[in-house]
């Protein structure tokens, strides 16, 4: 829902609009249920988790404050301050109340299939398929602005399901296939036919986003989780992570062969970032972004220019631009960009840490939960190296901060 209308030239409106999404009330009212618990059983000290998780994230979430004083937008950097803030208090309920991965497990699999169920069709049929009551964009490969992936001569729509762009369905499903795969290893299979339906749909949906951030992310998640868990239990758990991928790569083969060509395309298979104009056109735009963005940080490397106004100050700083004004393909560019050195330092931090915890201690590979968070937490991390939303928008946001809470819950409980 818009809340309000902030329109500005050319500037795609979500980047300016004040935006109320469904997840905006559940995440709060889940939120207000868990204070108002709380304050029921008073003698239940406040878990922050370990402290190289939750420092550096309430210092990112305190210079995001300090960035409005700074910004090229106030009004918008409050307004993801707030966002922020918020989002802090969900990694505490998520530390605090160590959702099970079956609870979790259940959510991901029922959004998972509905966007399945939507994005499917839309590569097949080559358009919308008349869900925009419920958020679906009007999709015509054909129109200017669509994602779309190209042989060179014919222009293919790539699935949107119910997001607003393939990117974004292609890492929340990657990301929801990581956490479905560890928690099917964690039950010893008990799970493979209940959220094996589901990672098989969710499975050709992720194909058909063509987005190749998406797949790389999943299968450095799953590779973690799978080598954890063959570590952990000498591969005797593995027998149903075989079974599913064959069934997954049965299903998912057709898809993959009736669209080699766009997949060849997106692969370079043939040189084809040089030799088609569109894919050098991406990755040219991508460089042009990260250049224009490593510009404007070096002018303000303190303060920055305000959390989430990055595509503000890209239009003010460069009144004619090659591309569409958009945060570059980086996270960690992005939060030095709007937050500063200080908040770049803080979201460096909360990149890398985790990492650094886990090698020092090999005896933390022991515990399963912990291997299913690292896993999770390793695809999200992979895909802020190639995009922008894990940081901006409101998907990508949710399962970065859960990622970085079930990790943080996981620690915990391996003390």
């Amino acid at each position: 829902m818009v809340l309000l209308a902030r329109p500005n030239g050319t500037l795609y409106g979500d980047y300016t609009d004040f935006l109320l999404f469904l997840p905006d009330i559940t995440m709060a009212a889940a939120i207000l249920a868990w204070r108002i618990s709380q304050q029921q059983w008073k003698g239940a000290a406040l878990q922050m988790g370990p402290a190289f998780v939750w420092l550096p994230l309430a210092g990112l979430t305190l210079t995001g404050w300090f960035s409005i004083l700074n910004s090229v937008d106030r009004a918008l950097s409050f307004y993801h301050a707030v966002r922020l803030g918020v989002l802090f208090l969900f990694y505490l309920y998520v530390v605090n109340e160590k959702p099970s991965a079956f609870e979790i497990g259940a959510a991901i699999a029922v959004q998972g299939v509905i966007q399945a169920m939507v994005a499917v069709p839309q590569s097949i049929l080559q358009r919308s398929i008349g869900l925009q009551i419920f958020g679906e964009h009007v999709l015509d490969p054909q129109q200017a602005g669509i994602s779309i992936v190209t042989d060179g001569v014919h222009r293919f729509l790539r699935a949107y399901g119910l997001t607003d762009h393939p990117n974004i369905l292609g890492g929340c499903l990657a990301f929801g296939l990581v956490f479905l795969l560890g928690m099917i290893l964690k039950s010893d299979g008990k799970w493979l036919l209940k959220a094996g339906v589901p990672f098989i749909l969710m499975s050709v949906a992720l194909l058909l986003t063509f987005s190749r951030a998406a797949w790389l992310a999943f299968f450095a998640g799953a590779g973690l989780i799978a080598g954890g868990e063959a570590r952990l239990r000498r591969g005797k758990n593995l027998k149903p992570v075989i079974w599913l991928t064959l069934a997954a790569t049965i299903v998912v083969f057709p898809f993959a062969a009736i669209n080699k060509e766009y997949l060849g395309a997106r692969l370079n298979v043939g040189s084809s970032f040089e030799q088609i104009p569109a894919e050098r056109q991406s990755a040219d735009g991508r460089a042009f972004l990260n250049e224009a963005a490593n510009h404007i940080f070096v002018k303000h490397p303190l303060a920055g220019i305000g959390l989430g106004a990055s595509p503000v100050a890209m239009k003010n700083e460069y009144p004619v631009f090659p591309t569409d004004y958009q945060p570059p393909h980086l996270t960690l560019l992005v939060a030095a960009m709007e937050t500063g050195i200080f908040g770049a330092t803080f979201y460096f931090l909360l990149l890398t840490l985790p990492w650094l915890a886990l090698m020092r201690r090999k005896d933390l590979w022991t515990n399963p939960n912990l291997i299913g968070a690292a896993g999770l937490l390793l695809a999200v991390t992979v895909v802020g190296f190639f995009d922008y939303y894990t940081w901006l928008s409101m998907p990508g946001r949710m399962w970065q901060w859960l990622a970085w809470g079930l990790f943080a819950a996981a620690m915990e409980t391996s003390q």
